[in-house]
């Protein structure tokens, strides 16, 4: 047995034993006031070291990180054993390994056409999304559908935080099966007004955003989306913005969903997939 987990949990002087005293208090005081930030202020009054409280929650956070999680709002969207809660046409492509949904194709088994595996849980208007990922292949070629529409085929249109095992279009924003194509490239801030006219300036290179990113390691994305603005960022730099105003093909809901596709073998991982939704 490993003891020195329960270490946060221990109590070795009159001091360290007053000081739990007094986060007791404080949690008291939070449950009965139903304000946090009102127990903070409680604990500033006292003599007792905050110290003590800050241990304790992170402590408490330890134990039970979901806790912690959805505190914040934030909701885990994948179990990271199951594909329960995610559906394809043909789940054979489709796995989970190291604690991450695989799509996996190779030369005897590929499909005929793009197989999207699509998250169950309804449509998601605004929202921030974060996951991370890695690709293998050459010419791989996947991303994260976002505010989409499941068609024929369970063909998923829409939106798409791009990615691909060469890195040509990695932190770009692609229209999915649409005549718009690629609506913000990396290192892109992009304006479709309601004509469907397209302006775009340059905010950073985009090889300087690429040349840190290691396809085969695991990288995060975060997706941020809010009324006609989307926003890509990857390990936490930003590679793309959209703003789309355009009549009849902007689109503010829709599914999420992730694609493998037909050629060359290839593999991509998602894993640690957080969701976030905005008023």
């Amino acid at each position: 047995m490993n003891n020195n987990k329960h270490k946060c949990l221990r109590v070795s002087s009159p001091r360290v034993s007053k000081g739990f005293d007094f986060v007791r208090q404080a949690l008291a005081y939070a449950r009965a006031t139903d304000t946090p930030t009102k127990a903070l202020a409680y604990a500033r009054t006292t003599d007792t070291c905050i110290i003590f409280f800050a241990a304790l929650l992170l402590c408490t956070f330890a134990l039970n990180p979901s806790a912690s999680l959805a505190q914040t709002g934030w909701k885990k969207i994948f179990d990271g054993k199951t594909l329960n809660g995610w559906q394809a046409p043909d789940m054979s492509y489709f796995s989970v390994e190291d604690g991450a949904i695989t799509g996996t194709t190779t030369k005897d088994h590929n499909p005929p056409y793009n197989q999207f595996i699509v998250w169950q849980g309804g449509e998601v208007a605004d929202f921030e999304l974060k996951f991370k990922f890695r690709i293998f292949g050459a010419k791989s070629n996947s991303g994260m559908q976002f505010r989409s529409t499941v068609k024929d085929k369970g063909l998923v249109h829409g939106y798409q935080a791009d990615m691909d095992g060469a890195g040509k279009y990695l932190g770009g924003i692609w229209d999915e099966y649409g005549t718009r194509r690629s609506l913000a490239g990396r290192g892109e801030k992009a304006l479709i007004d309601e004509s469907g006219k397209r302006t775009a300036t340059r905010f950073a290179e985009s090889e300087a955003l690429l040349k840190d990113i290691k396809m085969t390691e695991w990288n995060e994305y975060h997706i941020t989306a809010v009324g006609s603005r989307l926003t890509l960022r990857i390990n936490g730099q930003l590679t793309a913005e959209l703003d789309d105003r355009e009549t009849g093909k902007a689109v503010r809901k829709g599914v999420l969903a992730m694609p493998i596709i037909p050629g060359e073998p290839m593999k991509v991982q998602y894993k640690d997939i957080r969701l976030k939704k905005l008023p």
